[in-house]
This record gives C-alpha cells, structure tokens and sequence, in this order.
C-alpha cells in the first residue's frame, strides 16, 4: 500500500501511504502542515489503485498523531473503537440496586435530589429575590 493515496469514507483525499507498521496504515497529510496519522488496517480497502478508508475525514483528523515514527497503538485502537473501556466497580459488594441506603444522599428526601451543578435545586416556594434572603 506504501506510496498509494487514501480517500475516506466521505471522498475526501487524506494523503499518502508512508508506512505499514504491525496491523496498522501511517498516512501522511498535508502540503506545508504536514500530520501523520495512523489507521487501523481493519479500516483501509485497497480498491482501484487506491486505499479506501472506512472512516471519515474528521474521525481520522481527531484521532492521535504519529510523533516521527512512533505511536501509541492502545490510543489509535481506543480512538477507532477497536479496545473497549470498561469501568469497574471496585467493589461491587458494596452496594445493590435498589438498596435504599444509596438511593439518596444521606440526610435528603429522596423527592429532593435533583441536582443542579451539584448543588441541591431550590423549590419554586424556596427563592429569593436576593442571594442570602429566604
């Protein structure tokens, strides 16, 4: 693929094949600015004489760029989705759902705990003209 030109999913020409590292596609872009970025190989198809991408030209042009010849492969496959993140409760005994205990924050009714910011919202009857006055 070296050398062939990259046109996204949305016909937009990204640039110029430079380098095929394990499992991915570097593509140099620009004319004076030059940015290199790297693609999965899962997203490019060689059609024509021309690498496809299956991405658009916004979804490349966000994702992390190549520092000469090095970059980081866990950002660029969490960038195409390709590595999932999971949050993990990091003590899942803590807790059930519907345990009444952590359903409000302690010392609310449970009718009061829309927030807003942060900070607990104020009843239409609770407002004040002025800060400070009730």
């Amino acid at each position: 693929m070296e050398g062939r030109t990259v046109v996204t999913s949305d016909d937009h020409k990204l640039g110029t094949v430079v380098a095929e590292p394990d499992g991915f596609v570097v593509v140099e872009s620009g004319h004076m600015f030059k940015a290199r970025h790297a693609i999965p190989s899962d997203f490019l198809h060689e059609h024509e004489d021309v690498v496809r991408a299956t991405v658009g030209k916004d979804v490349v042009q966000d994702s992390p760029k190549v520092d000469g010849d090095t970059f980081d492969e866990y950002a660029v496959k969490m960038h195409y989705g390709l590595i999932e993140v999971n949050v993990v409760d990091p003590d899942p005994n803590l807790s059930e759902p519907g345990d009444p205990t952590t359903e409000s924050p302690s010392g609310l009714d449970p009718a009061d705990t829309a927030t807003f910011g942060g900070h607990v919202r104020a009843h239409e009857g609770d407002r004040s003209t002025k800060p400070g006055e009730r």
